[in-house]
């Protein structure tokens, strides 16, 4: 018997290659020999996810590219690379190892669903957060008082000015040319009502605009018009809380982002807030199969670090988040195909 791979010679019963590890039968009831050449390398295979789950994830990747030198086309240790970059957080790796897991086993739906996932959790990490709330400006009070106090103090001086110049000038004109008795001076009218002027008023100083809110189209810097426009929608409501959103239109997809902003982090809190984004995402788009979602939360250090991601159903989503119950947590746990970021430790 012929390898189809590498045209290693093969003995007839055997149900995966040798030499390249490639599997050659289908029907083996021995699930061993169902994932190829893994009855070969199990202990090593053992070790490596071993080291993997200790966090030693130098000497894991070590042990699999072991593996690789004999046994190139082994399935379970490309996913097994994969899953040991994904767990420390670096999907570029990860999502090259299973694209090579999926030219391996094309008809594999269990890894063709988790290249899916890492390729969506990888474009809600390299997204941009969005931008900090600009700082509320209040405009100046004005001076009112001092104003007004030196209007008065200009005005009385006018006055003064005008009384004085009067008294001077008065003598000078009775000597010069005395008015006759009988000519009549006309005494100044005062002014009807209609015709009295108002006393000018200062203008007051106009305030300036406000600035511009979080949740406004313009406080969400790198995303389209109907991005911005959905996640305006998004955060109104969920009151106000900062919410991202991008369109993948290769695969026809939405994904939604949010952030908490304080409180206990616990994973049945980041499902709550999980499940409030997606409620709200189906409000608008009932008809979408499913909805990529992200949790981020700050840092010690004042940067968002991303906690969760993950896809969720509409069946999902109707379940009520402010009435999530531990059991009902759990179980969505079990069933939900989503990253938790290894370096976080959750409460409860």
């Amino acid at each position: 018997m012929v390898c189809p791979k590498c045209f290693a010679e093969i003995p007839d019963v055997s149900a995966f290659c040798m030499e390249c590890g490639s599997r050659i039968r289908e029907d083996t009831l021995d699930p061993l020999y169902a994932e190829g050449s893994d009855r070969e390398v199990y202990p090593e295979l053992a070790r490596a996810n071993l080291l993997r789950m200790q966090g030693k994830y130098d000497e894991a990747v070590e042990v699999c590219r072991r593996i690789l030198g004999r046994f190139p086309s082994n399935e379970t240790v490309h996913a097994l690379l994969g899953d040991i970059y994904a767990d420390q957080g670096k999907l570029e790796d990860a999502i090259q190892w299973y694209e090579l897991l999926a030219e391996l086993a094309p008809g594999n739906v269990r890894y063709t669903a988790k290249l899916h996932q890492l390729r969506a959790l990888h474009a809600a990490q390299v997204a941009p957060p969005p931008p900090a709330p600009a700082p509320e400006v209040k405009p100046a009070k004005p001076k009112v008082f001092a104003y007004t106090l030196f209007a008065m103090l200009a005005l009385i001086l006018v006055v003064a000015a005008f009384v004085a110049g009067a008294r001077m000038n008065a003598p000078r004109e009775s000597a010069v040319s005395p008015a006759p008795r009988e000519q009549a001076t006309l005494a100044p009218t005062a002014p009807t009502g209609s015709e009295r002027v108002p006393p000018p008023t200062l203008a007051e100083p106009t305030p300036p605009a406000p600035a511009p809110s979080p949740t406004s189209p313009s406080a969400f810097a790198g995303m389209s018009a109907a991005e911005a426009n959905l996640a305006q929608k998004l955060s109104h409501r969920l009151n106000g809380a900062p919410v991202w959103c991008a369109f993948e239109p290769n695969t026809n997809r939405w994904h939604a982002r949010i952030r908490i902003q304080s409180g206990v982090l616990s994973k049945t809190r980041v499902l709550q807030e999980a499940l409030a984004l997606a409620r709200a995402f189906y409000e608008f788009y009932p008809n979408a199969p499913n909805v990529g979602i992200a949790v981020i939360a700050p840092s010690a250090n004042g940067d968002d670090v991303l906690i969760f991601a993950g896809e969720l159903s509409p069946q999902q989503a109707g379940l009520d988040p402010k009435s999530l119950s531990e059991q009902q947590a759990q179980a969505l746990l079990q069933q939900l195909q989503a990253w938790w970021n290894p370096t976080i430790s959750f409460q409860g």
